[in-house]
């Protein structure tokens, strides 16, 4: 009787059989992927199989990615209004029309760019940077303020790739 245990027990009688094993890792493998199908499906309900308010939230993004060519400002580091202790750390991309009009602000206009953000930035105090919203003003003021400094050159958006207040 022992022997026959001794057998078994060599045999692997105790265990998981290979088609039952296999049969577990396909169910697995079958249910991961009808998941993650539905999870990137793209939601229904209107006959375009897109919902009915999909188009707008395109268009908006669309609006977003940017079109032109971006020229980098590198790191600026600003005391802003009434302290001396604290300072802001800014870097932004400036998105213009073309690439002739990016390498006009890279050689030529660089500096001056360089001297207008730096006079927006320091015109705003702490608690305004803080606030809510802020990022948003100042893109829009920079925007403005840029025109100036950037003749005949249309300004398409900033985007700011650092900004922090330390």
């Amino acid at each position: 009787m022992a022997e026959e245990k001794d057998t078994k027990e060599a045999k692997g009688g105790k265990g998981i059989s290979l088609p039952v094993l296999l049969g577990i890792i396909v169910g697995v493998l079958v249910v991961q992927g009808g998941l993650l199908f539905w999870l990137l499906r793209p939601s229904g309900g209107s006959a375009g199989g897109q919902h009915p308010s999909a188009e707008p939230v395109q268009a908006e993004s669309a609006a977003e990615v940017p079109t032109g060519v971006i020229v980098p400002v590198e790191d600026l580091v600003v005391n802003p209004r009434g302290s001396s202790s604290r300072y802001v750390l800014v870097a932004l991309g400036l998105e213009v029309e073309n690439a002739k009009y990016a390498e006009k602000v890279r050689q030529e206009l660089m500096i001056p760019v360089r001297d207008r953000i730096m006079s927006v930035v320091s015109s705003y105090s702490i608690e305004e940077l803080q606030a809510n919203g802020a990022r948003d003003s100042l893109r829009v003021r920079l925007r403005q303020e840029l025109s100036n400094v950037l003749p005949g050159i249309r300004l398409r958006n900033v985007y700011f790739s650092k900004f922090v207040i330390q």
